[in-house]
């Protein structure tokens, strides 16, 4: 090398919660540590997500009284993962995931809830799950606390700024989005007081960057792993602005990777993911760039299957932006009352309030016409539901874009306008409609998950998800495919979240966690809570390994 611009023990590369855990892990440990982030603000992935933590029998469940136990929770995970999962990797996981989260409690003032009234996705059917408390979440952040770095870090376009999970469930959840507290709110927002992921975030980065004082560099891509003899000796950035160029740091230790995934490059996305098209609802600067690094050092990659993750179909409201880039926004709306999702066929093919039954049918494929039936989905709704539920950012009533939303009188003609087949789309009307009447659906079971029912149900009905569409006029919405973040392939690792190369062996000097790290320790499906969860407790791993301390 001609020279090195930094020199450090560890380089974390990004600034989600798998980068910040393992730079506070590893300067507590009595490591010099610097992060390197590409994006113009701090706070990756997690600070553009709901901030829930999935941790089964979790200390503050213990301190709340709520009954669980290690076996129930590893009999979850095992559901979960449907056969997929690695056991080695999952049972670090489980074993460590305690110990991380309570260390973060005491050593870096992460102060922790426990969210009442949350069930597991899968309660009350499947082993192990319970009915609420494995979900943590933080207290409100003030935003002023970091100091210089307020205003360089991300806040969430995805959720209400300021509201807490106990209050979103007093004030009756999404559906009821026009009856908030909106007083409250605005002095929280005007504070800077934050919840969800972005709450989260804060936290962490006040830890990292303000009471530990760790270095941190925004607008600074990590283009290359430098590496001498087989092992990683540190990184090639490129510095934007004044002081641009390449810019060499040097990790006397090891390398972190901990940049997410590739929501942002759309051809890896739709081959990896098996879907025909791809959007995303994260930060835009989320574009596969371990894959690129990885293979620097020879890095493996590794997958899980891509049927049942956390992907959502939802849409693009003209004219939202977020860093420059269109917004798109997972659908729940049919989650509510008077709303349902159809196929080209107009017929309805899922539970629409629950997206871990709808995903897998999204990819389902018939062979004889070699298409795949149920893309796209439309959203269905009638003026029930305008009167009552929000669509996106707007709240029952307002005016919806014509750009977004097809308007009709009858189910005949909204059909031909969005290209359904028409009988089709009657006759499924005519038969959820029988039923819905009743607070029923016998063909899907729609209002049977209660974790579906506290996310987006109306609470004040029969069926807090069930509601006839018979009120003109009537209105549609073409969906398309938005990921989260949570990606089938990732760089494989091992049991220190180590990268392994494409022989079989740790690259020495380099790490992944966090979404650049393959999902083969959760395995075939996924649990909200737990991208978190796997990257705080894999950010734990690695800070601790690469300071010396396995």
């Amino acid at each position: 090398m001609p020279r090195w611009d930094v020199e450090t023990d560890v380089v974390a590369v990004g600034s989600g919660l798998g980068a910040i855990c393992a730079a506070i892990t590893a300067h507590d440990l009595g490591r010099e540590c610097v992060v390197l982030e590409k994006a113009p603000k701090l706070g990756g992935v997690c600070a553009y997500g709901g901030g829930e933590v999935f941790v089964p029998a979790n200390h503050k469940m213990r301190e709340s009284g709520i009954a669980d136990s290690a076996d129930a929770g590893r009999e979850y995970f095992e559901f979960i993962g449907a056969g997929y999962a690695d056991p080695e990797l999952q049972t670090r996981l489980l074993g460590s995931m305690h110990a991380a989260i309570e260390y973060f409690e005491k050593e870096a003032g992460v102060r922790w809830l426990a969210v009442r009234g949350l069930p597991d996705y899968y309660y009350p059917e499947a082993p192990g799950s319970v009915a609420e408390g494995r979900y943590l979440c933080v207290e409100l952040f003030d935003g002023a606390s970091l100091g210089d770095w307020q205003p360089k870090t991300f806040l969430t376009p995805h959720f209400p700024l300021g509201v807490k999970h106990e209050e979103l469930y007093a004030w009756g959840g999404l559906a009821k989005v026009a009856e908030w507290n909106y007083e409250l709110l605005a002095e929280r927002i005007t504070d800077d007081q934050r919840a969800w992921g972005a709450g989260m975030m804060g936290w962490f980065l006040k830890a990292a960057l303000v009471d530990r004082g760790i270095p941190a560099h925004v607008d600074c891509p990590v283009r290359e792993l430098v590496v001498e003899d087989g092992r990683v000796v540190g990184v090639r950035c490129e510095k934007t602005g004044e002081d641009g160029g390449d810019f060499f740091v040097r990790a006397r230790r090891g390398v972190v990777i901990a940049i997410g995934g590739y929501d942002h490059n759309e051809p890896l996305a739709r081959q990896y993911e098996s879907t025909p098209a791809w959007n995303s609802a994260c930060p835009p600067y989320v574009e596969g760039d371990h894959f690129a690094l990885g293979a620097d050092a020879g890095a493996a990659v590794a997958a899980v299957p891509a049927t049942n993750l956390a992907m959502f179909y939802g849409y693009h409201i003209p004219g939202e932006e977020h860093e420059g880039k269109p917004l798109y926004r997972s659908c729940w709306e049919a989650g509510c009352p008077h709303a349902i999702w159809v196929n080209r066929a107009g017929r309805r093919f899922c539970d629409e309030s629950f997206y871990k039954d709808y995903q897998p049918r999204l990819r389902e494929w018939d062979g004889d016409r070699q298409q795949q039936p149920n893309l796209p989905p439309f959203l269905i709704f009638d003026q029930s539901y305008r009167d009552k539920y929000p669509l996106g950012s707007f709240l029952p009533g307002t005016p919806v874009p014509e750009e977004l939303v097809v308007q009709a009188d009858t189910p005949r003609a909204l059909a031909e306008k969005l290209g359904i087949d028409p009988d089709g789309l009657e006759a499924t009307l005519a038969r959820y409609n029988e039923h819905a009447r009743n607070g029923e659906d016998p063909d899907f079971g729609k209002g049977s998950k209660p974790w579906a029912i506290r996310l987006a149900g109306d609470p004040s009905q029969p069926n807090p998800c069930v509601g006839p569409l018979d009120r003109a006029p009537y209105y549609g919405v073409k969906l398309v495919p938005v990921g989260v973040g949570i990606n089938s392939h990732g760089l494989a690792t091992d049991t220190e979240a180590r990268v392994m190369s494409a022989r079989g062996a740790p690259v020495p000097g380099l790490y992944a966690v966090g979404n650049s790290a393959a999902l083969r320790d959760l395995g075939g499906g996924y649990q909200s809570g737990t991208s978190n969860m796997r990257a705080i407790v894999w950010g734990w791993i690695a800070g601790r390994h690469v300071a010396g301390q396995a």
